[in-house]
């Protein structure tokens, strides 16, 4: 990983003295001339700047710029030399060049030889925030300083009163200092990303599959139902089949339920967000996360779409996470050229292969106080990260994370992907909203998710061994006290347009949203206690019941169309109870469905043709099938990632597959 952090790229070109200038995308103009007008503006100029910007004006640097970052720095308690980078005064790579040779020090801008450094601390995260580390070398141990790190009015002080105090010191970028550091302790850094949570906080893991009482209690269930069916074998299915009906019955009154607050929680096209004007020296630093893996193809395209997201390129750090042994990939992210703040992170090769490894493996380096995460194929809106961090503070601390809408740009092209169309927009659009309004958990998508990064570390991160890491860890944040949100601005999405695509990708969801009940049942009265009994509900609501009335589907479906049969032969109907119960079911869980989805479409304002609602029966089938490939998957293969192909909605992208 070292020649690969060497290459990251920086931001604009340094300049010399008489060419420094400011982008134009900043939209920030010069200081009015007004500044020297005045006798309070003259005697501004005559005064003393603070040592981390002073040298500059030897240099040739404008005092007028100098001086309005001396008064914004003085207003917000920031170094003025932070102003004058975060409004493109400079580029930091330019200013550390000219800091390094005024107070004596050498310039690196690649950092130190990972394999000089000494091994850091893996149970630390800010270990990899240290000011400087020592590199051993066979010309002798060097003293790798960052200026950012250290701060750069406190380094510009220190020089001023200690002249030649960092003679022998090589000054770098605080970026290149962790990468290098990093990847000192990669490999071990990856064996603690697989086991952390397993070890720290076990009952949260999926490492274990079933605990002894579940099993105990499934494996009695089972022995039951076996002898209950061998001695009245009609009784017992009558009863159990009235049971299972339950679970089906229970979703179609929940989505009665959330149907009645669309109208009050569907974001209309009048809602989009729109941004309060703010200072470039005024934004956190965001960490944008994205694991990619055989995703060559997608690359230019999701490198164009995170450096359009309308944030600063000083306060954002996007780490592009690869499996080291993805050449593809890599090779891919080399030949772009990333813009400034991005960042080529690499994983070495461990099991468990998942997505959730990856992004628990890259959660040490996320330095911002929120993190995003996104996927390769994914085309945030530029405005997402605006209105997620206002949302944030609107809320306060006890908000821990936001889930963006997930909207398919390629709902035209197949039934498929209509119909995955429609199912996004209502999840996103519709369900997840109006949980949110019940003050229910949310189980949040794998994509989009805006986090607090104290609270998602203080959550234990990511579960490497669930394969649907998103509503795992959804529950987990409302089971600690956390709340999670929702926000209007989307993120557009490729849906599979091939069955075979489609059918791996739906398999993994329904496997992980199996390992999140279990996980979550393991001690069900704690889990009530910890969430509030509403709370509670939703959940096995929105992910028992769910699961449940997925895999029995296509039983009602044959119990209905058997009997029907049998009518129209001229029979009678074996059992009144059952066939009522089944045709309810079948018939309100359809159109249930059917009505949400249309209210969230025409509330939403969404193109999307609420026609094809019409073949819903066939894709729910095609949903069963992949349950049962899920639970057979859990059985002999539970952490396996079937990885899914991109790409596919443009032929010049097919490469992927």
């Amino acid at each position: 990983m070292g020649e690969q952090h060497s290459a990251i790229a920086g931001g604009p070109p340094a300049t010399s003295a008489g060419e420094v200038d400011r982008p134009a995308a900043t939209g920030l103009r010069p200081p009015p001339r007004r500044w020297a007008a005045s006798g309070a503006a003259r005697l501004a100029l005559r005064r003393q700047l603070p040592a981390d910007v002073a040298f500059l004006a030897a240099d040739g640097f404008p005092r007028t710029w100098l001086d309005e970052a001396a008064d914004v720095a003085l207003a917000k308690g920031q170094a003025a030399s932070e102003v004058l980078i975060h409004r493109g005064r400079i580029s930091r790579d330019e200013y550390e060049r000219r800091l390094a040779h005024h107070v004596g020090a050498a310039w690196q801008p690649d950092g130190p030889v990972p394999s000089g450094l000494d091994p850091i601390a893996l149970d630390d995260t800010n270990a990899l925030r240290v000011p400087g580390a020592i590199e051993h070398g066979a010309a002798g141990p060097r003293l790798f300083v960052s200026p950012e790190a250290s701060g750069y009015e406190r380094v510009a002080t220190m020089a001023r009163r200690s002249p030649g105090m960092f003679a022998r010191a090589v000054f770098t970028g605080r970026q290149a200092l962790r990468g290098s550091l990093f990847e000192r302790a990669a490999r071990g850094l990856v064996v603690r990303a697989v086991g952390r949570l397993a070890e720290e906080m076990p009952a949260f893991s999926a490492l274990r599959r079933l605990t002894a009482a579940q099993a105990v209690v499934l494996t009695g269930v089972g022995a039951v139902l076996l002898v209950g069916l061998w001695i009245e074998p009609r009784a017992v299915g009558a009863a159990l089949a009235v049971a299972l009906g339950l679970f089906y019955l229970a979703i179609v009154l929940l989505r009665g339920m959330l149907m009645l607050r669309l109208d009050d929680v569907v974001r209309r096209p009048s809602d989009r967000y729109r941004p309060r004007p703010a200072a470039p020296e005024d934004f956190p630093v965001y960490s944008i996360v994205v694991a990619l893996y055989r995703e060559a193809g997608q690359v230019p395209d999701l490198v164009r779409a995170l450096d359009r997201l309308d944030w600063p390129a000083t306060r954002r750090e996007v780490l592009l996470v690869c499996e080291a042994d993805d050449p593809d990939t890599i090779g891919a992210i080399v030949r772009t050229g990333l813009p400034q703040g991005f960042e080529l992170v690499l994983c070495p090769p461990a099991l468990p292969r998942t997505k959730p490894k990856a992004l628990q493996f890259a959660l040490p380096l996320c330095s911002g106080a929120f993190t995003v995460i996104y996927d390769a194929e994914d085309r945030p809106d530029p405005l997402q990260l605006r209105e997620a961090w206002d949302r944030m503070r609107a809320e306060g601390p006890a908000m821990a994370c936001l889930q963006a809408p997930l909207l398919i740009h390629n709902g035209r092209q197949t039934w498929l992907t209509r119909l995955f169309a429609i199912e996004y927009l209502t999840q996103f659009c519709g369900v997840l909203p109006a949980l949110e309004s019940h003050g229910a958990a949310l189980p949040l998508g794998g994509t989009s998710n805006h986090f607090r990064t104290d609270m998602l570390r203080a959550a234990g991160g990511w579960d490497p061994h669930n394969v649907t890491e998103d509503a795992d860890l959804g529950i987990r944040l409302a089971r600690l006290g956390f709340r999670c949100g929702t926000i209007g601005r989307p993120t557009w999405e490729e849906a599979p347009p091939i069955l075979s695509v489609w059918l791996k990708q739906r398999t993994r969801w329904l496997k992980g949203w199996l390992q999140t009940v279990l996980v979550h049942s393991r001690r069900p009265l704690v889990t009530a206690r910890k969430l509030g009994p509403r709370s509670a509900l939703f959940f096995h609501l929105m992910t028992t019941s769910i699961i449940v009335s997925m895999l029995i589907h296509p039983f009602f479906l044959v119990h209905v169309g058997w009997e029907l049969t049998m009518v129209a032969a001229g029979h009678g109907i074996a059992n009144p109870l059952l066939f009522g119960l089944s045709l309810f079911n079948l018939v309100g869980g359809y159109t249930t469905y059917a009505f949400m989805a249309y209210g969230v479409i025409r509330l939403a304002g969404s193109a999307v043709s609420p026609l094809w609602l019409v073949t819903l029966p066939a894709y729910w089938l095609l949903i069963s099938l992949a349950g049962w490939r899920a639970l057979a998957q859990f059985a002999t293969d539970p952490f396996r990632w079937e990885k899914t192909p991109h790409g596919l909605a443009k032929p010049r992208e097919t490469a992927n597959i």
